[in-house]
């Protein structure tokens, strides 16, 4: 786990870096251009990740079944198999789409949208067989493995960014940088021939099944990516045609920095608290506590640093007009907490098999957190309450739940599960 947390280390520093690298190098309606696009392709990438949740979910359960019954490993699914049917239908999806989003996120400029959004379906096609692959190792607990993987990632991207800011390169370049870490995993398994065999891994129920639990998964991380990288394309969305270009820069900036110290590290450790809690799945509530208590002092004590810190030293990186008040940058540290918490009880309803519940959860925060978006005040306002209030909807819905109905649902069995011993009802609980 050593190595886990250095990685979470350099992701967060690498993402700090782009940030900064893209505002010294581009003009403030570019930069951004650069920041919504930069948070699209994440939040369709966190989409995604429901893929890397199930299947670190699936083959962990497989390999630590815990006593309880599991299909034939032949009926199973294989997550490398599935992970090529969602690349094309991810794919498809992004250029399809392309025309409703494609001029909103970008300039006026019409090679440029072509230029996007090929960048965006090619990089989220390869970043599904990504998130499988983080997914398998994730499931194996080879940590070390899994750490390099999303640490040459990040690595690459500061390095591309550095290099097109030194080349005077523009918007395009950085859009290129944005999408470009998503082919490491091939790089990784041809250089790393060893870790190779996890490709083989299978899930603990048929594919059919993993397929509709991937998507229940997808949908809930879809609207998680929303809330933390998505978030510039949301407040973007949700402040109408009378804002001025560039008049969002600044606040943008201070959620997407402000999110960092607490979120993209936790968005790293997710599959290993999935793991954790698929191995305690008789008392995931317990488990749940001490993540819970480390994030709130965390975001306590980074709210108290960001209110005398955050300002001046972005004032050392970015012009004046990218820096919000300092009030502004601590009520957003704070308010980070509520969607690390949701993170958390997420990941325990999603190990607890509760694939629902889970859904239901951040479907709520999403929809408080757009409701509250459309209040009518200040785009920090509303930056705070949808970040720190919504995100707190989902928690209880995720607790109340698991607190009513503790009990576990039984995996699906295949025909060629044995039946059950004699005096058993044998009779499976659906969800």
């Amino acid at each position: 786990m050593r190595a886990l947390s250095a990685a979470t280390l350099v992701v967060a520093v690498s993402g700090y870096a782009v940030i900064v690298v893209a505002g010294r190098a581009l003009d403030t309606v570019s930069y951004e251009a650069f920041s919504v696009f930069w948070g699209l392709f994440f939040a369709l990438a966190g989409l995604v990740d429901g893929l890397l949740q199930e299947t670190a979910r699936s083959v962990a359960a497989r390999r630590s079944p815990s006593g309880r019954l599991l299909p034939d490993a032949a009926s199973c699914a294989r997550p490398m198999a599935v992970a090529l049917g969602f690349a094309v239908v991810v794919g498809a999806l992004t250029v399809a789409s392309a025309p409703l989003w494609s001029s909103a996120v970008l300039p006026d400029d019409r090679g440029l949208e072509v230029s996007g959004a090929l960048l965006m379906a090619v990089g989220l096609a390869s970043y599904t067989f990504q998130a499988a692959v983080c997914g398998l190792l994730s499931a194996a607990t080879r940590w070390s493995a899994f750490a390099w993987l999303i640490s040459v990632d990040s690595a690459v991207r500061i390095l591309l960014a550095l290099v097109a800011w030194v080349l005077g390169w523009h918007l395009l370049a950085f859009l290129l940088v944005t999408v470009v870490g998503a082919a490491t995993w091939l790089g990784f398994l041809l250089l790393v021939p060893a870790q190779r065999d996890v490709l083989r891994e299978v899930g603990d129920v048929p594919a059919a099944e993993f397929v509709r639990r991937t998507v229940k998964a997808m949908l809930a991380s879809g609207a998680n990516a929303v809330l933390i990288t998505g978030f510039p394309v949301l407040l973007s969305f949700t402040s109408g045609s009378g804002v001025a270009p560039g008049a969002l820069a600044a606040v943008i900036t201070a959620v997407t920095l402000t999110r960092a110290p607490l979120l993209v590290p936790l968005q790293r450790f997710q599959p290993a608290l999935i793991v954790h809690f698929t191995r305690h799945r008789d008392r995931v509530l317990q488990a749940c506590a001490a993540p819970a208590a480390v994030i709130v002092g965390t975001a306590v004590a980074g709210g108290v640093a960001a209110y005398w810190l955050a300002r001046p030293l972005m004032l050392l990186f970015f012009d004046a007009g990218l820096v919000s008040p300092a009030l502004v940058l601590a009520l957003l540290t704070v308010a980070s907490a509520s969607t690390a918490l949701l993170m958390v009880t997420g990941s325990a309803a999603h190990a607890a098999e509760r694939h629902s519940l889970y859904l239901a959860g951040w479907a709520v925060a999403t929809v408080a957190a757009v409701a509250l978006l459309l209040v009518d005040a200040s785009p920090e306002a509303r930056a705070v309450l949808a970040l720190g209030v919504a995100p707190l909807a989902g928690v209880v819905v995720h607790l109340g739940v698991l607190v009513l109905r503790p009990q576990l649902p039984t995996s699906p069995r295949s025909a060629a599960t044995p039946l059950p011993r004699a005096g058993s009802s044998g009779r499976t609980r659906r969800r």
